[in-house]
């Protein structure tokens, strides 16, 4: 048979066409890192090297940090939990309330009183004015402010105030407040004289108003009282003149004995009926008789009685009572010495390395410079 009747193999496309060997790429998947890049490697051993050098930097900050941290000054906080009177603390102004109120249907309750007390308390303690009365006059303060100008005066003040923190408890009525001083026994002692302090000013406040506030219900009860009685003096003196027109009544009617039967009503105008021997003896005796007063005015006068009697004693009273007594703090609020310490460490180790890192990439960037200058 000729060759034209073979079938023809089809020509083998070129080198460049063929298409790819499963498993080959044209293109190696993975490349050498530019020269430009980190190697991890590299780097390792560069900060390796620099160890030394790395060590003294890291000495170097923590020394640093330590002379900051064993010089720095000092700040304790000392801590105090209140809450509302108890019954003792608050018995004689209670008493005295009590007094003044006088004879009502639903009278005040101790709790409402030592609540009344207890938000007067908090109130003035956490008062600017207050505290800013009270540290700048405390010994305290002017040892701080020894040698400083006004306006350094003015700043301190405002930091030693906000210092100076009162929380109150989200599940009840308790508050903690809490003074900063830079010892331990200077902090305990400020919070105790400021509690003291605030309880003092409440205590004369609410006592003065208790005094004064009695002296006037006392001046209330006698104008009552003297108008009661002086009604009665009226009633007396108008009885005392019906009784004697009566007699003069009888005596010119010459009626000297009762003239009355069981049906007779005796008032005014047949009070002569009573006769003038009667007549006389009941005008006698009115006269010499006590006033006789209703019940309104007794109940005045006991009221007036029990006031006057009483006596204002503020000697024990507080606005509040210890649940936590001040105690020198335990714990230092700042400096807080290992925590400068290690960031220190951490400051001068950070520094060291990137310094490190820096000089390795600015060394290979020189490098390949120079390098592709001389291509």
């Amino acid at each position: 048979m000729s060759d034209k009747n073979q079938p023809q193999q089809p020509a083998e496309p070129p080198q460049s066409q063929q298409p790819p060997i499963a498993g080959y790429y044209p293109y190696p998947m993975f490349q050498a890192p530019k020269n430009d890049e980190i190697d991890l490697f590299d780097l390792i051993a560069q900060l390796w090297k620099k160890k030394h050098w790395i060590i003294g930097c890291m000495l170097i900050t923590t020394l640093l940090a330590a002379a900051y941290a064993f010089t720095a000054k000092e700040q304790w906080t000392a801590t105090a939990v209140v809450d509302a009177p108890s019954f003792e603390t608050m018995d004689n102004y209670y008493q005295g309330y009590r007094l003044l109120e006088g004879n009502v249907d639903k009278p005040t309750s101790s709790e409402e009183v030592a609540d009344k007390l207890f938000k007067q308390f908090i109130s003035l303690a956490g008062s600017y004015n207050e505290l800013s009365k009270f540290v700048s006059g405390s010994d305290y303060f002017k040892k701080l402010a020894e040698g400083k100008d006004e306006q350094q005066r003015s700043s301190l003040l405002n930091v030693l105030i906000d210092n100076v923190k009162l929380a109150k408890d989200k599940e009840s009525s308790i508050y903690s407040l809490s003074f900063s001083a830079t010892t331990a026994t200077e902090a305990k002692n400020l919070l105790e004289k400021y509690i003291s302090a605030v309880n003092k000013n409440i205590s004369k406040t609410q006592y003065d108003q208790l005094t004064s506030q009695i002296e006037n219900k006392k001046q209330t009860l006698k104008n009552q009282m003297d108008a009661i009685k002086d009604v009665a003096e009226e009633q007396r003196l108008e009885e005392i003149q019906n009784i004697k027109m009566a007699l003069t009544v009888a005596e010119k009617t010459n009626i000297q004995k009762p003239e009355i039967t069981g049906l007779t009503k005796l008032d005014n105008n047949s009070l002569f009926l009573l006769g003038k021997d009667a007549l006389s003896a009941m005008s006698e005796g009115i006269e010499k008789q006590p006033l006789t007063m209703s019940d309104d005015y007794y109940d005045l006068q006991r009221q007036w009685i029990n006031l006057n009697n009483f006596k204002v004693d503020s000697a024990d009273a507080k606005g509040f009572s210890y649940l936590k007594s001040p105690m020198e703090p335990i714990n230092r609020d700042k400096p807080k010495k290992l925590l400068i310490l290690i960031v220190g460490v951490l400051i001068g180790m950070c520094l060291s390395v990137f310094f490190v890192i820096f000089c390795d990439v600015m060394k290979k960037n020189k490098t390949k410079l120079l390098l592709s200058k001389n291509d």
